[in-house]
């Protein structure tokens, strides 16, 4: 009996500082997230239309979110493109994913529900919108207006499952879609959200890590 309790403290003496950095770990570097809902399809959720209970797992980039501190990827900024999970304004005990259409000082014009026409995106924000075409299949800037920098949590670097695929965010601007070899989504994947943004609109700071 001695030698098993003895066998137990050293098995918790060699977890107990493992533990806490595990949750470390995957709570502010490197975490794993479900998708839900149609807001991102085909991107993410690319069979929702054919098995609504189908869900991408995604890895996310939280140390820090602009990808600052990979060797493969030095950006300090946020950038057209990339798809960021955050705090959502309407909800902030709920954490959703979308993608950073518009930066400090771009003009948007608008798609539904949104009650302005166009709008500028104030410092220290990003306008951020779902890649469905539907806009009533996405919550995002158009109900909520643009999203402070300080509501984002982390950046999507892969899909995990079903399928792995690495996301390219500068790959948005040429509308092309990561691992659609046979083009399927088109050879401009959602044009019409990039021609509705007018860059630099007006000369603001682009949001940095400090």
């Amino acid at each position: 009996m001695g030698c098993v309790m003895y066998e137990r403290l050293r098995v918790l003496r060699i977890l107990a500082p493992i533990v806490p950095i595990g949750l470390f770990f995957s709570e502010h570097v490197l975490g794993v997230m479900w998708v839900s809902g149609p807001s991102m399809t085909p991107y993410l959720n690319e069979d929702y239309e054919q098995m609504h209970t189908k869900r991408d797992m995604v890895l996310v980039n939280m140390w820090p979110w602009g990808g600052a501190g990979w060797p493969w990827e030095r950006t300090r900024r946020l950038e057209r493109g990339m798809v960021v999970t955050f705090r959502s304004p309407a909800n902030p005990g709920h954490i959703a994913i979308k993608r950073v259409v518009g930066l400090p000082g771009d003009r948007i014009t608008t798609r539904d529900p949104c009650m302005k026409p166009s709008q500028i995106v104030p410092f220290n924000h990003v306008w951020l919108e779902g890649d469905a075409a539907d806009p009533k299949r996405s919550l995002d800037s158009n109900t909520y207006g643009p999203v402070s920098i300080s509501l984002i949590t982390g950046r999507v670097m892969a899909v995990m499952y079903p399928r792995f695929r690495m996301l390219k965010w500068t790959d948005w601007e040429q509308g092309l879609v990561e691992g659609d070899v046979e083009r399927k989504l088109g050879d401009n994947y959602r044009h019409e959200v990039r021609d509705r943004v007018s860059k630099e609109a007006v000369k603001l700071e682009r949001p940095v890590l400090s």
